[in-house]
């Protein structure tokens, strides 16, 4: 029986990341389209196009390592790539969106959809596309179906014992004990907002407690930017700069957050019975909690970003740039750094160009420092590109 909760829980997460990727893959071109708005021209432009790097990604994730990279690239300024950032909490849009479809709207019909459109519109790419991303948003709704047929295995699993009384207990102790475990696991789990679908499973069958919930959710943001924190400490000063001020602006947000969600979870507190319409209730619930917490993180992060983005920068810095897992782990939009490869290809011929003219130059005549930034330049662009 764990496994076929296991299985359920699975196929949400699936449902839930997959349908984050296909949303962006169908925003592609115009993704781009917008990108060449141009680089800083116009107070508007620059808005609409860090507006687009956050809503077409749906993922804050994404958008707040995009920014980064963008910055550390040199391809943005400090006031574009601060303004991404700070606005890559507005990427939770879809898995709140997603929350709320939860056990609303059965995912039976929408893969009944999805085999009535492959016969009637064919086969083509962007179809094809389309139907996977519908497929995977019917995996979802499917998979919290099953998820809460199965519920009842976790009951009988923790039975009377101790841990389970301690995970149903909404107090300092076991809130905290699961906002810890939820900050290490963050560290080593990839996928963004498991804590909310872990969460919204162990809460619907009263497992654990709402403050709980909470902390696990709370746990993940705070691990989310821990994270920020350690991928950015290797980049040039600025960066390391703007990592660990966000990344602690953030998680004092998300504890404003979660003390704001428990006084409005005291302040409007419902009791629930075991039927389904109740099981919709207590999502719902937790949606607007979940959301409140974001909110203010993001005003958190938004504030950092009035005052980060007017700093001034040092203009002599080591050129070191992010590392080529950021890519692999699927950290950056594929879109923006597209985008962005086109100017990396041409600094980095322009970088050749001049390390092929030291070659004429008599020896002595650059410093020898100089010339090794040269070439350490030419070789991490050179590993980013391909």
């Amino acid at each position: 029986m764990i496994l076929m909760w296991l299985g359920s829980f699975f196929l949400v997460m699936y449902g839930m990341a997959e349908s984050q990727k296909q949303l962006s893959t169908l925003f592609f071109s115009l993704h781009k389209k917008v990108l060449n708005l141009g680089v800083e021209t116009g107070l508007v432009k620059m808005f609409i196009r860090c507006a687009d790097v956050v809503i077409f990604e749906a993922s804050p994730q994404r958008s707040l390592y995009t920014g980064m990279a963008l910055y550390n690239l040199r391809i943005l300024g400090l006031a574009p790539a601060a303004l991404i950032m700070s606005m890559s909490t507005l990427g939770v849009w879809w898995v709140a969106l997603l929350g709320i479809l939860f056990l609303g709207f059965s995912g039976y019909f929408i893969l009944g959809f999805c085999v009535l459109g492959l016969f009637v519109f064919g086969s083509s790419a962007r179809t094809k596309t389309l139907l996977q991303f519908a497929f995977n948003i019917g995996i979802f709704l499917i998979g919290g179906e099953s998820m809460i047929k199965n519920s009842t295995v976790l009951q009988s699993l923790l039975g009377q014992s101790d841990l389970a009384f301690f995970l149903a207990d909404g107090r300092f102790p076991a809130v905290f004990t699961l906002l810890i475990a939820s900050v290490l696991l963050t560290l080593v789990v990839k996928v963004e907002f498991w804590s909310f679908v872990l969460g919204l499973s162990l809460l619907l069958t009263s497992t654990v407690s709402f403050n709980g919930v909470l902390g696990m959710i709370v746990g993940e943001r705070i691990g989310r930017m821990i994270l920020f924190w350690w991928h950015t400490r290797s980049l040039n000063q600025d960066c390391q700069r703007i990592g660990k001020q966000l990344s602690l602006v953030s998680i004092f947000g998300v504890l404003i957050g979660f003390w704001l969600a428990g006084e409005a979870r005291n302040l409007f507190y419902f009791d629930f019975s075991g039927d389904l319409a109740s099981f919709q209730d207590r999502s719902l619930q937790l949606m607007g909690l979940f959301l409140l917490v974001l909110v203010c993180q993001f005003l958190a992060q938004m504030l950092w970003g009035h005052f980060g983005s007017r700093v001034k920068v040092g203009e002599l810095q080591e050129a070191r740039y992010f590392s080529p897992m950021w890519s692999e782990r699927e950290y950056l939009s594929a879109a923006a750094m597209s985008w962005a490869k086109e100017k990396v290809q041409k600094r980095l011929s322009e970088i050749r160009y001049h390390l092929q003219g030291l070659g004429s130059l008599k020896e002595g005549q650059v410093p020898e420092h100089l010339q090794s930034r040269l070439k350490d330049e030419e070789q991490q662009l050179a590993r980013l590109i391909l």
